[in-house]
């Protein structure tokens, strides 16, 4: 590699927040079509956010038996991680609606966290995808920081420095900047917002939720076994001693505060961040 081409990609990782470049490239591949399924955008594409049971809640969506997705097609495509240089062509459209095959009558989508940090992506999925509903699952983000940590530290082959790895890792638990930035682009209505807390204390209640959103029979959620394990890990969890997580909660204060002011609906006071002092998180 030359030096111009390793300076482009040290530009493109910390552009996509440290994360290794083998994500800039697809995950899976187009979908295989059978007879009679038809290709298309994405009916629903989730957007946000790492680290916040993003992985169970796509699956429980997928329960749904107007949901398909086939084989060759994962969770997270990542199809648009490696655009942040500007090099999108309308071309890429039709290649990103290739991922998308189903029945007639039925939905298909994807859920990519990391669209949402990234700056470039949300103006690009509105071109490939303008009607798309789009997700988004937030959890406290002191918590969502010290699960980044704990990735990062079980999977060394992660090409993230220390340095790195913290800053990307605090940068993605600011939401209000990262929505802001979506609703520019997409109407406020096209977009859910779920709290990853209200989901594990009444997972079938947001289902249901989710379920009317997309369109879809609500009363499946209550055919479907909503406290399934998916993605867990069997390594040993980061702890934050309560001055690191008091340090984290101080620190993500003022972005909470305006995230509270964008969302006002919602519930903020199982976070960590609702309070800042070494007494430790709000119950």
């Amino acid at each position: 590699m030359s030096g111009t081409s390793k300076v482009v990609e040290r530009v493109g990782r910390l552009l996509r927040g440290g994360r290794n470049a083998r994500a800039a490239a697809p995950s899976g591949k187009p979908a295989e079509v059978p007879e009679g399924w038809q290709v298309g955008p994405p009916d629903f594409v989730g957007v946000g956010t790492a680290r916040s049971g993003t992985t169970w809640w796509d699956e429980l969506i997928h329960e749904h038996p107007a949901v398909r997705r086939t084989a060759t097609v994962p969770k997270e495509v990542h199809f648009f991680d490696r655009f942040w240089d500007g090099s999108w062509s309308d071309a890429e459209i039709g290649r990103y609606h290739g991922f998308f095959a189903r029945p007639p009558g039925s939905k298909a989508g994807e859920w990519t966290p990391g669209y949402m940090v990234d700056f470039w992506v949300p103006a690009l999925l509105r071109r490939a995808a303008p009607d798309a509903r789009l997700l988004v699952m937030l959890r406290d983000p002191v918590e969502r920081f010290r699960s980044g940590v704990t990735l990062t530290e079980n999977r060394p082959n992660l090409s993230w420095t220390p340095r790195a790895a913290a800053n990307g890792g605090f940068q993605r638990g600011c939401y209000a900047d990262q929505l802001m930035r979506l609703w520019t682009v997409f109407p406020r209505d096209q977009v859910i917002i779920l709290l990853y807390e209200e989901c594990v204390a009444d997972p079938r209640r947001q289902l249901r939720r989710t379920f009317e959103f997309l369109g879809l029979d609500p009363a499946a959620a209550d055919r479907i076994d909503v406290h399934r394990r998916v993605n867990e890990s069997r390594t040993a969890k980061v702890v934050l001693s309560r001055e690191q997580r008091a340090a984290l909660a101080r620190a993500y204060a003022l972005e909470n505060a305006r995230l509270a002011d964008a969302l006002p609906e919602i519930d903020l006071s199982r976070w960590t961040t609702a309070v800042t002092a070494l007494g430790g998180p709000a119950a």
